[in-house]
């Protein structure tokens, strides 16, 4: 049986490449410790305090949050943030030392993204994350070069960092308001590669976002079961520091209710296993079958 022909893969970063809450969480209580042994603060107080600014940004990995908690501010009052910042220094340098342990890539998925690049089928990310946040792990992983663009949303407060990758079009930043899932995000990026949905392959790791919003767009769509096997005591903990409103968690219901029964075009234990599922390549008449699918 012939295998259906894929020419374009967009995939999910955190959850798919690589294990974003084992990266993320440990390392961030680890930092709130070293905070609270340098400042005295107690933790929870802390944590209420990162809460109110991971919700300002809309975002519960923003760099430097500590540098924005009320109760950092109130115990540094005459200090520059940058004076803040060197007091701080230890905290943020144990962040650093806890996440570069924890943050891996998935059995597989090196291999399967050289593999992708030799076929010469262009590899796009597709995230929610913030684009610091998506390029330093790109970066630290070694396999920003496997990926032909990252699309992102634009941070919600301020500007991005000044970045080279912003500048040579390696970034395509999304509307801040651009989240999952969104088909017309998809569909639009099989335009810009001039690729037909039905020969697109999306991969993601959550059915109500991921799979719902592939199967909206008519990609071909790949659930990263793998992906939804972490450390679930980790989940009450990012909870406790979420960026998430309670009108956010209202949407968040009512969409899993709306994405209920999607189903994926293929299950996937190995970010590899998509080679048992598909074949890889470009053709000539790509143009015609985008033309004819879109």
């Amino acid at each position: 049986m012939n295998k259906h022909l894929i020419q374009l893969v967009i995939t999910d970063l955190d959850n798919t490449l690589y294990d974003w809450y084992e990266a993320f969480v440990p390392a961030f209580y680890a930092m709130v410790e070293a905070a609270r042994s340098i400042t005295g603060i107690d933790e929870n107080t802390l944590l209420d305090d990162l809460r109110v600014v991971h919700q300002r940004h809309g975002n519960s990995e923003h760099p430097f949050a500590l540098l924005e908690a009320q109760s950092i501010e109130r115990r540094f009052p005459s200090m520059a943030k940058g004076e803040i910042r060197s007091q701080l220094d230890e905290a943020f340098h144990v962040f650093n030392k806890e996440r570069k342990k924890s943050l891996k890539l998935y059995d597989g998925v090196e291999d399967s993204l050289a593999a992708l690049n030799r076929a010469v089928v262009p590899v796009v990310a597709y995230t929610d994350a913030r684009v610091v946040n998506s390029l330093s792990r790109l970066r630290k992983l070694g396999i920003k070069h496997s990926i032909s663009r990252l699309y992102a949303p634009a941070a919600r407060t301020g500007i991005e960092d000044d970045d080279d990758d912003l500048r040579e079009n390696f970034v395509h930043l999304l509307p801040a308001e651009d989240r999952k899932p969104n088909p017309h995000t998809l569909r639009d990026i099989c335009v810009e590669y001039c690729v037909a949905p039905e020969n697109t392959l999306y991969i993601g790791d959550s059915l109500a976002r991921d799979i719902y919003m592939a199967n909206s767009a008519r990609t071909r769509s790949a659930w990263a079961r793998y992906g939804t096997l972490y450390d679930k005591a980790l989940w009450p903990k990012l909870v406790r520091v979420t960026h998430w409103t309670d009108s956010d968690v209202k949407r968040e219901e009512a969409l899993r209710k709306e994405a209920e029964g999607a189903r994926p075009d293929c299950v996937l234990d190995r970010f590899s296993d998509i080679f048992a599922h598909y074949e890889f390549g470009r053709r000539e008449n790509q143009a015609s079958s985008l033309s004819s699918g879109m």
